[in-house]
């Protein structure tokens, strides 16, 4: 083994002007030692000025960084720079390099240096190799493939043709500069497998393509190569024009491992091939590795270990298909290890969408393969061990026409006896894949129809049966079967199964269980010691085993309701509580808003929410017209004073019409609704209310309803509003005389008669003030022409001037 380094001085032909090399004075003799036969030494002086004559021969086509292949195995590197210099190393063909791309990163390396040494040692050493840090690192490397994403995968097909392909052809990389040529080279030598990288010669910079004998070879766009020849670009050389020149077309056919290669480096998770030589049985450009190579640990295993839908990152349609299928082969032609297989097994149970589709072909291969391997051991696997995997049902339906027909009749013979008995033909059944055939849906139909009697004893046979099957798959088919056809009484068995000896076999498997069953389950755990929860509690503590922290849909609500209270309506103090916990709309809609009406009729507050409920519950036509009409009022209350329901007669009439028809309101409810009717009539324009007949309901009205108009119109900024806008105002202090004068009439309760007074004395006698002659012509004029009593407007004016005097 020898490296060694050859130092030049670039000089001229003397007549001619063409460049030539000059042998630097202090260049090593070489490896040779100085005892040495006269012959042996002429001969080496004989191979040094060939080697001397190959550097000339390409430092002379305009180079700057090559690397060559020389006939009898060596490996040559080239390198021209600054100062007319050119330096060569030449490693023979028995030493080995120190990396995959290490002939790339030696470029602008410090070894080049003048006061490097001469000869780099006849033994291979890797630390005398002149290896700067690599600045082509993988980080670079992504950078660079996703600034020419569009560019990748073919040029490493192309690459890869350069191997193994009688088609593949001399790669011109057409750059404005030789740097990003070498990012070209790198980026190849870090994707292919790494006993292939020394046989990649290259050249980052010729001004002479059609000389370099190198793989790839870069050229400026001024170059001696004439890229408007179409021979030149379809059929002599592979171009790629990095300046926008003409090129060579995309290759024919895309090669599945610069496929995913190239989509590997564009998702930032760069191919790390294996070291040393390639033995993977699929070949050197084996999709397996390459899947998992970014994170292996043991290069044994073809880096099954580290599957994951992780690494499939940045593949999709049709590269998906061509690695799954790639890897289905290899598991048809039992090329996969064992723990390959364990491997491939994991990666595809963690698949979902475009990627499950995809591997359906490598999980159908596992599942075969194990089948046949079981076979020649006279052993039957459990094909639920495969649940999970990507099947689809073309596969299952091909596993079962091929494995479960025999083991699906010898079980539907053996359900003719007892339940005891059907343990082994179960297994049997299970491990060969019988899901669709008559005896395993019998054999589940019946133990579910066991479970459902639990005071039988055959619910207890089936307890057995099922444990000693141990199959989670099948259990909680058994367990989803209890819900067909479901009826209220099934409810019933299902909690009394829970409360029954088989209920320990039920709580361990409650997991598997529908959410009908977990709910009866729990209903019946709870309700019994140390819980013994009711009521409220007991709904308020099923429901955190729901999806949500509310209930959301009718089938769910209906169910909890009668696990909770049967057909009864919950206690006056729940009824809140529910109401708040479901949306009113869905209590609705399950037909159950009746028996909630309690909290409307008795709250224990009367709040927006409450008014949110009646809203809804108007309109449940399952409700008596009482209740309807309760629900009504506290909503026509809310909306006059929201404004949404107009002051008008027709409003008022709504008012006093459902006020007769609603039955007796608690004290809650009833102080609601007249403090809302309070607020809205005596926010209003007293215009309005003459013309709606307001008074009707002031009149009449209960001290609730009073105290909060009273309270509203003696405020005291309410009162100072009074006094500045009313005097300019005739027809509004008119009509406030006339709702609050006196009125002695039948009907007219004494409440209404002491707020009216208050209203006159605190209200209007400030404003009465502020009048002119002029002003209380005006009042007079309308109170006149309205009918609304002039003479009583006199006296009292009269009656409080003469106070005043």
């Amino acid at each position: 083994m020898a490296i060694r380094r050859r130092s030049y001085r670039l000089d001229q032909e003397p007549d001619t002007g063409a460049p030539r090399l000059i042998p630097a004075e202090q260049a090593g003799p070489g490896p040779q030692q100085p005892h040495e036969e006269h012959q042996e030494h002429q001969e080496h002086q004989e191979y040094e000025d060939a080697l001397d004559s190959v550097v000339a021969r390409i430092a002379g086509a305009g180079t700057e960084l090559s690397y060559s292949l020389l006939p009898d195995g060596a490996r040559l590197l080239c390198a021209a720079l600054p100062g007319q210099r050119v330096e060569a190393l030449h490693v023979s063909a028995d030493t080995p390099g120190p990396g995959p791309v290490w002939p790339i990163d030696t470029w602008r390396s410090d070894a080049w240096e003048p006061d490097a040494g001469d000869t780099l040692g006849a033994g291979f050493v890797e630390s005398e190799l002149p290896l700067a840090e690599p600045h082509l690192d993988h980080s670079v490397l992504v950078e660079f493939a996703r600034a020419h994403a569009d560019r990748v995968a073919p040029f490493l097909t192309d690459v890869r043709r350069l191997f193994g392909d009688p088609a593949g052809r001399q790669i011109v990389l057409v750059e404005e500069e030789p740097g990003t040529v070498a990012r070209w080279i790198a980026l190849a030598c870090a994707s292919l497998p790494e006993a292939y990288v020394p046989a990649l010669t290259f050249t980052t910079w010729t001004a002479d393509p059609y000389r370099a004998p190198q793989h790839i070879i870069g050229t400026g766009p001024g170059a001696a190569f004439d890229r408007s020849d179409e021979a030149t670009t379809a059929y002599l050389y592979r171009v790629y024009d990095g300046t926008g020149g003409p090129q060579s077309p995309p290759p024919d056919e895309p090669d599945a491992w610069a496929r995913l290669t190239a989509e590997r480096w564009l998702a930032g998770n760069p191919p790390r091939p294996a070291p040393g030589a390639a033995t993977h049985p699929e070949g050197p450009f084996a999709l397996l590795p390459l899947v998992a190579g970014a994170g292996r640990k043991d290069p044994g295993d073809g880096g099954a270990s580290a599957l994951s839908g992780a690494e499939l990152a940045g593949l999709s349609g049709e590269s998906l298909h061509v690695v799954f299928d790639a890897l289905a082969q290899t598991v048809h032609r039992g090329e996969a290890a064992p723990h390959t297989l364990d491997g491939l097994d994991r990666l595809c149970r963690g698949l979902d969408g475009d990627q499950a589709l995809a591997a359906r072909p490598l999980a159908l291969a596992l599942v075969k393969h194990r089948l046949d391997a079981s076979r020649g051991h006279g052993t039957l696997p459990d094909l639920t061990a495969f649940d999970g995997l990507p099947l689809g049902q073309d596969a299952w339906r091909e596993l079962r026409e091929e494995y479960g027909e025999r083991a699906d009749d010898a079980l539907r013979a053996r359900l003719r006896g007892p339940v005891t008995g059907w343990t082994e033909p179960l297994r049997l059944a299970l491990a060969v894949g019988a899901d669709g055939g008559p005896g395993l849906a019998e054999a589940m139909d019946r133990l579910a129809g066991a479970l459902l009697h639990p005071e039988g004893r055959e619910c207890a046979q089936a307890v057995r049966v099922l444990t000693e099957v141990d199959h989670t798959a099948f259990t909680r088919r058994v367990l989803r079967l209890l819900l067909v056809d479901f009826t209220v009484r099934k409810l019933d068995r299902l909690r009394a199964l829970a409360r029954s000896p088989q209920g320990e076999w039920l709580r361990r498997n409650i997991e598997d269980a529908p959410l009908t069953v977990r709910l009866a389950a729990a209903a019946a755990y709870l309700s019994d010691a140390p819980d013994h929860l009711r009521g409220a509690q007991l709904f308020d503590r099923l429901t955190e085993l729901l999806s949500g922290p509310k209930v959301e849909d009718v089938t769910t609500l209906r169910l909890l309701w009668h696990i909770v209270w049967r057909n009864d309506p919950p206690d006056p103090a729940d009824q809140a509580w529910v109401a708040r916990a479901c949306t009113p709309r869905l209590i609705i809609d399950a037909d159950l808003g009746r028996r909630i009406m309690g909290w409307l009729k008795e709250p224990d507050r009367c709040d927006r929410e409450l008014v949110d409920f009646a809203r809804e519950m108007r309109e449940d036509g399952k409700l008596g017209a009482h209740e309807r009409n309760t629900a009504r009022l506290l909503v026509a209350a809310q909306d006059l004073l929201d404004g949404r329901l107009p002051l008008s007669k027709a409003g008022i009439d709504l008012l006093e019409e459902l006020g007769r028809k609603a039955p007796p309101l608690g004290p809650v409810l009833r102080r609601g609704i007249e403090e809302r009717v309070g607020r809205a009539l005596a926010g209003a324009n007293p215009l309005d209310m003459c013309e709606a007949h307001g008074l009707r309901i002031l009149v009449a009205a209960g001290p609730e309803l009073l105290n909060t108009y009273r309270a509203h119109l003696l405020d005291p900024a309410q009162v100072d509003r009074m006094v500045r806008e009313l005097p300019d105002k005739p027809s509004e202090l008119a009509a406030y005389f006339f709702l609050w004068r006196p009125r002695r009439r039948h009907g007219v309760t004494p409440q209404w008669r002491t707020v009216a007074d208050e209203l006159l004395t605190h209200a209007l006698e400030p404003v009465l003030e502020r009048l002119d002659h002029r002003r209380l012509g005006q009042v007079a004029t309308v109170l006149e022409r309205e009918g609304q009593g002039l003479q009583e407007w006199t006296a009292w004016r009269h009656q409080v001037a003469g106070r005043q005097s």
